[in-house]
């Protein structure tokens, strides 16, 4: 997808709990802030801004401070992009960067949670492509408060009141037939059929 320099951080964030500080009696201000490396796109470009936006201003414990972000948090994640990094290098994949294009990034990401798609539903919730489940997005998602997107992948599920839906991206339902033609085929409708979810964006 020539953007394995955003993929490697991006995997590197992932592994990060709680990248936003929210002190209790600093709610408004950190979320001000925190709204400033969000974006459309979702939670994974979100990390993306916030990991080079850590290393553009020097790995700073001050920046992180004022910016309400988890210094020791973003530390980790360059350790382990280090060590994805290595991997990267053993394995022959090509540096590349997809140099600000949001695109391959997106349809990487898709390349890899296909399995984890959902459709938002008229009832308000979002529905499992694969098995019809009931999800919501987490509240700690950049979209939570946002119009919901008509179609995102996500990384895992927590159960706590209800299904959430953490770590999610907004896309293109045409990205699933393009990018996991093995596991999604054209439809009428959402159902399962010879283990294929199909996919209408009508």
């Amino acid at each position: 997808f020539g953007c394995s320099q955003e993929i490697l951080s991006i995997a590197s964030m992932m592994q990060i709990q709680n990248i936003f500080a929210v002190p209790p009696n600093q709610k408004v201000q950190a979320i001000r802030e925190h709204r400033k490396f969000a974006v459309e796109e979702g939670d994974h470009l979100t990390m993306l801004n916030v990991y080079e936006a850590f290393i553009k201003h020097n790995k700073s414990s001050q920046w992180c401070q004022e910016h309400f972000l988890n210094y020791k948090g973003l530390v980790r994640a360059t350790i382990v992009r280090e060590q994805l990094k290595k991997l990267l290098v053993k394995f022959k994949v090509p540096k590349k960067s997809s140099e600000g294009d949001p695109d391959p990034v997106l349809r990487c990401i898709v390349s890899g949670f296909f399995a984890n798609a959902a459709r938002f539903h008229s009832t308000g919730c979002y529905r499992t492509i694969r098995d019809d489940h009931e999800l919501y997005i987490h509240p700690a998602s950049v979209l939570y408060a946002e119009k919901p997107p008509r179609w995102v992948v996500y990384n895992e599920v927590i159960q706590t009141s209800k299904y959430y839906m953490r770590d999610v991206t907004a896309i293109k339902s045409a990205w699933l037939l393009e990018l996991a033609p093995h596991f999604y085929q054209q439809g009428t409708h959402l159902s399962l059929k010879a283990k294929r979810a199909k996919v209408d964006d009508h």
